[in-house]
């Protein structure tokens, strides 16, 4: 029997079935409008819709863009309703439409209008990342009023009926009229009596006038926007320096602070950082470049504090400071401008040796199984790993990713496979098999910029993959090391016979051919007892192996990510993954080693 079904109700299901689906994504958002239209463009919407629009449609009539809205493309437009728009006139003490220019209200059109279709499912806690036709970003969030949360757009106006698609786009309606921001990042700050002493560092180092271009005069374009992070004038003085006076003092040692190689000039610089970046934006990556070359501020996000430049280096806990919300997404013209609650500048290091045991995930550390004996964690899970230090081939790691194991042995028991710290990494690398990864990455700890001779700590496994091994692969940085790394290699490969496995004399040769031991020979004592010698007992020395990839020349310093690309392996093979040390070229390459327990032993 066939059912004869009014299109109307049709039309209602597919509405209502969208609506409920947005509810529930939007978990508890305000409860807008989702529509559709017939209308094939948006001033054609807004023309059957006079009661809500006829005062923006007459923007559009004398700002000569009405033309360009209707015809075909891919728009967004954030459209005030009449009430709006008559607020707007009277802030400008005006009563009609045609009271204001066609300049002035081709702007007003142009910052309402994305050359793209967004809608509200791609709005972020942040920028959006269209620009607006007029040449600047909106900042979108989320605002909670009566128990109901609404998008607000720029700080400025609510959406009151979202998502309404048209023929050339879609028309998301708003509250207010968006005001474009006039000011530069350079007026942004002089204007602002917060902001004195770091006005007048702006103005001495000369940043000041490069931070006070409009867009349309820029003279240098990888510079349209910057992103600015500074001091109030009482985080300074908190800081001892209580006036400009004192703070050049302490930093210009040229006497010339627009000398590039002037420390004040590096402290300003280190300030300020190209492209526009929201608090989003800056917990969204490990860190931000700056205008200091090779010089970065590393960012973290704690809870729901915003931290540069809190880092762990050598195992030593560097507290950095705390973004100041109150004071920060600041738009301006050219940027956006934020405040930090403390002083910070360059932290001055030399190039040193970076032990990494690749067990450190902070997300592993904060679970009862880290280096607990016997214990593994999938690190994969529910398709996602659980580390951020860790990355796969995305296209082959459906089902088969990383395992987190700890050894089971005791201290004082004979193993031959003793790693660093008891715990190990093991991943399962192919080229044949697509549930597994074809490569594979690490995230370091902070690395000084410098030259470093990369060793892979591993333990043997006889089926291991042969690999290549990269840094910061796919970046302008990228690095591809000379020596492939075979994880079906032991010692022995070095040369070394087993009978003179222990002998001292053997370090120089392992070393000439690119192998070392990494793991102390030297009985440890563990409550009194003498504990194992783990690679020298049983014949099984060689099984525990640190093989060099190469020498690479970081030239930033800051995290970096290392990438093992399998060239040989069936699935089988385990990478079992220790340690990544990470030497100057000029230092000891053969100690410190390392203990099952954790204790270092320095050179004899």
């Amino acid at each position: 029997m066939k059912v004869k079904l009014d299109i109307r109700n049709i039309t209602y299901l597919v509405i209502l079935s969208a609506f409920i689906i947005f509810v529930i994504n939007a978990c508890k958002r305000e409860s807008l409008t989702l529509s559709t239209t017939d209308d094939v463009n948006i001033t054609g919407f807004l023309e059957k819709n006079p009661e809500k629009f006829s005062l923006f449609t007459q923007i559009l009539e004398r700002s000569g863009t009405k033309g360009y809205l209707a015809a075909y493309g891919k728009y967004t437009m954030f459209t005030p309703d009449n009430n709006a728009v008559n607020d707007w006139l009277k802030s400008l003490n005006k009563t009609a439409v045609d009271q204001l220019s066609a300049a002035e209200l081709k702007d007003v059109v142009r910052f309402h209008v994305l050359p793209d279709t967004v809608a509200t499912g791609k709005f972020t806690d942040g920028k959006l990342t269209q620009i607006t036709l007029y040449g600047q970003y909106l900042q979108t969030g989320v605002t909670f009023k009566d128990g109901v949360s609404s998008f607000i757009i720029n700080k400025q106006a609510l959406i009151t009926q979202s998502n309404v698609r048209v023929g050339n786009g879609i028309i998301h309606v708003i509250d207010h009229v968006l005001i474009p921001s006039t000011k530069t990042l350079a007026a942004s700050i002089e204007t602002n009596n917060r902001y004195s002493i770091f006005t007048q560092a702006l103005k001495e180092t000369g940043f000041y006038d490069s931070l006070n271009y409009v867009q349309s005069v820029i003279p240098d374009t990888t510079r349209r926007f910057q992103t600015v992070i500074l001091e109030s004038d009482s985080a300074l003085q908190a800081a001892g320096f209580n006036n400009y006076a004192a703070l050049k003092a302490k930093l210009s040692k040229t006497g010339n602070p627009k000398s590039h190689t002037d420390s004040l000039w590096m402290y300003v610089a280190y300030h300020i950082s190209t492209g526009a970046s929201y608090t989003p934006d800056i917990v969204s990556s490990p860190s931000l470049a700056t205008l200091v070359p090779s010089e970065i501020i590393t960012t973290k996000l704690v809870g729901t504090k915003i931290l540069l430049n809190d880092d762990e280096f050598n195992g030593v806990i560097e507290p950095g400071v705390e973004v100041n919300r109150t004071f920060s997404n600041v738009t301006t013209s050219n940027g956006v401008l934020h405040e930090s609650k403390g002083f910070y500048k360059i932290k001055p290091r030399v190039p040193t040796g970076v032990f990494f045991d690749i067990g450190d995930q902070p997300e592993l550390k904060l679970l009862a199984a880290w280096r607990a004996p016997g214990q593994t964690i999938q690190l994969l899970q529910n398709g996602k790993l659980i580390t951020a230090g860790i990355r796969l081939d995305a296209y082959r790691s459906g089902t088969i990713g990383p395992v987190y194991a700890v050894s089971s042995t005791p201290i004082g028991a004979s193993d031959g496979r003793s790693y660093a710290n008891r715990d190990v990494i093991q991943f399962n690398p192919t080229t044949s098999n697509t549930a597994r990864s074809i490569w594979m990455e690490i995230r370091t700890p902070m690395l000084v910029k410098g030259k470093y001779k990369v060793w892979i700590c591993y333990t043997y496994n006889g089926s291991g993959p042969l690999t290549q091994v990269g840094v910061d692969v796919g970046t302008t940085q990228e690095q591809l090391l000379p020596n492939l790394v075979d994880f079906a290699q032991t010692l022995t490969s070095s040369g070394v016979p087993t009978a003179n496995a222990a002998l001292p004399s053997a370090d120089g040769l392992m070393l000439t051919n690119g192998f070392k031991r990494y793991m102390a020979t030297t009985a440890e004592v563990s409550n009194g007892v003498n504990g194992l010698q783990p690679i020298s007992q049983n014949n099984l020395w060689s099984v525990m192996v640190g093989k060099l990839a190469g020498v690479v020349d970081i030239k930033t310093t800051d995290k970096h990510w290392v990438r093992f690309t399998t060239l040989r392996g069936n699935g089988t093979g385990i990478m079992n993954m220790d340690m990544i040390h990470f030497i100057p070229i000029d230092d000891d390459q053969n100690y410190p080693r390392f203990s099952p327990s954790g204790l270092i032993y320095k050179r004899p």
